[in-house]
């Protein structure tokens, strides 16, 4: 267990590094309802595309509108249960392939959430904004330290992201982030 101590104090100091890097992501917002299926972000038929088909086929099967708005705007707000349903990893491959960074719901299917996460995707469950009329196109500020978010001029606080998460979206992916371990020797 003494071996690790030094490891894990280097991982420590890699994400005050990440998050100085990473202080905040900003972006404008594409709004989803309640109950978006994980099959509906991205149907078993595409799960195997390469990642710019599952960018051009993401929320698809909703609408193509729904598309267009995913792929143009890297912050979703939705309600409750975003990503229930199936446990595959592809929709949350699929919406980091059309560029979301961070999705923010009342709830989640926890197999979405983690999957999210493994994909760089900031998953944050806040059930004060989800609630509230945020539209399509509007602002909203995440502070990853800080642990909140700034929606017009509102301000909603979250748990701060742990180190091994902020350490898989500094990183990239999950992939990324374990053969940064590798590299380093950890």
């Amino acid at each position: 267990m003494a071996a690790r101590e030094p490891a894990l104090e280097g991982v420590r100091r890699k994400r005050e590094q990440l998050i100085m890097g990473l202080p905040s992501i900003r972006g404008t917002v594409a709004t989803f309802g309640d109950h978006v299926s994980a099959d509906v972000v991205l149907p078993a038929r595409h799960s195997f595309l390469p990642p710019e088909g599952m960018a051009e086929n993401v929320l698809m099967d909703l609408s193509a509108e729904a598309n267009r708005k995913v792929r143009t705007h890297p912050i979703i707000v939705a309600g409750e249960a975003f990503g229930y349903g199936t446990g595959r990893e592809s929709p949350s491959r699929a919406l980091r392939a059309a560029g979301v960074k961070a999705v923010i719901a009342r709830s989640f299917s926890r197999l979405f959430f983690r999957n999210a996460i493994n994909n760089g995707i900031l998953v944050i469950q806040c059930r004060e904004l989800a609630a509230l009329p945020v539209a399509d196109g509007d602002e909203i500020t995440i502070d990853l330290d800080g642990g909140s978010l700034q929606w017009k001029g509102k301000a909603f606080a979250f748990p701060p992201v742990t180190d091994i998460v902020a350490n898989i979206i500094g990183a990239g992916d999950l992939v990324s982030y374990g053969r940064q371990l590798l590299a380093a020797g950890r």
